[in-house]
């Protein structure tokens, strides 16, 4: 199951995935420790909420990268005696042990684990990043605030709806999208753009490389990132491409991609047994309103009637 109320803390500590730990308790140990766990082809999240006061040493599994991080009142945890504020993230690769203390309950968290095959498989910039960042730091407000978000919406859809991530499509898509937002969090600020107003690369040889790009990952979740990486631009540059070809940024170009690729899905759907919501995962989509809204004001219906016309 996805979502488990442990009624002891040695069993809740014990189906952690992303570290071994070795849990004291310093204070009354209460009842209902929650654990929600999400695996995607290895790749492990995990949300918990500690029932008392405790200290947890511990080391991350071998072969990859943990993360830890407070979702809600950080400044009651400590790690290796620094205390986190809301700015503050964890990152452990195997051989460095570390001690967690929660000095208040009940408090959350959430904690992933990377195995180095899915970071060799991911993209070079998130080895490096998570190579490079490692124990106690401080990220930006604008990032952790973001992968906050992200998390917390992950979650509530693990608690609401766990069976969208049972398809091979919604492991792959929600993989991505996990994963690239592990890579904004842990990127080192880039560099300024110096020259800024002038192409080096002609705007249609821009916009060919990102849509030969487009083409060879037509059921991927894409990022602006990934599509300024394959035509060899800038983010900024690749705005003023898409913006002087197609009359749109990326990102609406991405979000217009995206919501063709549901209609296309549910359009041969069966109603009977598919949901909007279990389509729109597949299409790395976990802010349902939000497309709802976008697909009804492009197509003039709500995706839910699409599936139900089987055109």
């Amino acid at each position: 199951m996805p979502t488990q109320v442990f009624s002891s803390f040695e069993a809740f500590f014990d189906a952690f995935r992303f570290a071994n730990m070795r849990p004291m308790v310093l204070g009354p140990a209460g009842e209902n420790w929650v654990l929600s766990t999400l695996v995607l082809n290895n790749l492990s999240i995990q949300w918990g909420q500690a029932e008392a006061k405790a200290v947890v040493e511990g080391a991350p599994r071998a072969g990859g990268v943990s993360i830890f991080l407070p979702t809600r009142t950080p400044e009651a945890w400590c790690s290796n005696g620094r205390q986190f504020d809301e700015l503050s993230v964890m990152v452990d690769v195997p051989g460095a042990d570390f001690c967690l203390a929660a000095v208040a309950a009940p408090r959350r968290w959430c904690g992933l684990y990377i195995p180095s095959q899915v970071l060799a498989n991911a993209n070079g910039d998130l080895t490096t990043s998570a190579g490079s960042r490692r124990g106690f730091f401080r990220v930006s407000r604008q990032r952790i605030t973001r992968f906050r978000s992200v998390v917390g919406r992950l979650e509530a859809m693990v608690q609401e709806t766990p069976a969208v991530f049972e398809s091979d499509d919604g492991q792959r898509a929600t993989g991505q999208k996990l994963l690239r937002e592990v890579r904004n969090l842990l990127a080192a600020p880039k560099p300024v753009e110096l020259t800024p107003g002038r192409h080096l690369l002609p705007r249609t040889q821009i916009i060919r490389r990102a849509m030969d790009f487009v083409d060879q990952h037509d059921r991927d979740c894409l990022s602006v990132e990934e599509l300024a990486t394959a035509a060899g631009v800038s983010e900024r540059t690749l705005r003023d491409a898409f913006l002087g070809y197609f009359g749109v940024p990326p990102v609406q170009y991405l979000n217009r991609r995206t919501l063709h690729q549901v209609r296309k899905a549910l359009k041969t759907a069966d109603p009977s047994v598919a949901t909007v919501t279990e389509i729109a995962t597949k299409f790395g989509v976990w802010q349902f309103g939000r497309m709802a809204r976008d697909y009804r004001r492009l197509f003039g219906e709500l995706p839910s009637e699409t599936l139900r016309h089987r055109y």
